[in-house]
């Protein structure tokens, strides 16, 4: 049976020790304060899990504690896509074999002017057909330079085992399209904090979000605002929230979102390099913006 995907999913750190190693005992103290919020799942090996640094045993180790930690009631969503259509599939695969529910799919993007609507209808439609496990989308344009239009979301709605997306974009008009074209069981996530009540509001049913790795209760709280139709709070949370998201997720990146963490007692560890860490000064922001929010 399908795990919901309706609410609040934290795009998971990965952490490191001070000699950049996985730290496996810090991911399980992390997963054990999460698994009392009211957090709906996970996304784990996303861009905030750092997947791109990890080489396949390092994926596995974290995708095997994953699966010991997260209960049966919450869904586990793994970032299973590489630069080629056999790589994502053999990886997906492996990813349903450790227990994945779904797996998140970001668009190829080594080959950007190649990566025309045609090339990534083909590539998502092959993935999906040998995927054991339901497929999202993911597009992350700051990341990878491609936005997956809302046209090609829409036809690749229509595919069996290609079940929702994760829209990074932060692109409200584009978000608004694509619910207009997605057939109605389609899921519709937003990875984007700054815009998760108005994306809430025009019929988005949840999000994957980095701040959610130290600002679970107050995302989930925004989410539930918004089901209770209660504008005047969600929009008052919404606030505080894309404050922390601005100063901390969007301008220091893993490192700023770590350094929070670790700052509220969870296990952040360090960002692998290149990443750096935030400086003095940065930590002397993050630290007073925690406190004026009352994180």
């Amino acid at each position: 049976m399908k795990k919901s995907l309706l609410g609040i999913f934290s795009a998971i750190v990965t952490p490191f020790d001070k000699n950049e190693q996985l730290d496996i005992a810090a991911l399980k103290t992390n997963f054990s304060r999460w698994q009392t919020t009211p957090l709906a799942g996970y996304l784990v090996l996303g861009s905030t899990g750092e997947v791109v640094h990890l080489d396949e045993k390092e994926k596995v180790e974290v995708l095997t504690t994953a699966r010991e930690s997260i209960s049966d009631d919450k869904a586990m969503i793994v970032g299973t896509g590489l630069h080629s259509t056999a790589a994502t599939i053999a990886f997906t695969k492996l990813a349903a074999e450790c227990g994945a529910d779904y797996a998140l799919v970001v668009s190829p993007h080594y080959f950007k002017s190649s990566m025309t609507a045609l090339a990534l209808s083909a590539y998502y439609q092959a993935v999906a057909d040998a995927s054991p496990i339901p497929v999202l989308l993911y597009s992350v344009p700051q990341f990878t330079g491609i936005s997956l239009a809302p046209e090609l979301i829409g036809k690749l709605s229509e595919h069996p085992n290609i079940v929702g997306i994760k829209d990074s974009s932060g692109d409200m008009k584009a978000l608004t399209q694509t619910i207009s074209l997605v057939k109605n069981s389609f899921m519709v996530l937003t990875g984007s904090a700054p815009i998760l009540y108005p994306a809430l509001s025009i019929g988005a049913q949840g999000a994957i979000l980095a701040v959610a790795n130290f600002a679970p209760v107050l995302c989930s709280q925004i989410f539930q605002a918004v089901i209770d139709k209660n504008n005047a709070k969600a929009w008052e949370l919404q606030l505080k929230l894309l404050a922390l998201s601005e100063q901390i997720a969007s301008r220091y990146g893993v490192g700023g979102i770590k350094y929070a963490m670790d700052l509220l007692g969870y296990k952040g560890g360090i960002a692998r390099s290149p990443l750096l860490m935030p400086d003095s000064n940065a930590q002397i922001t993050i630290k007073s913006l925690l406190q004026d929010t009352n994180i």
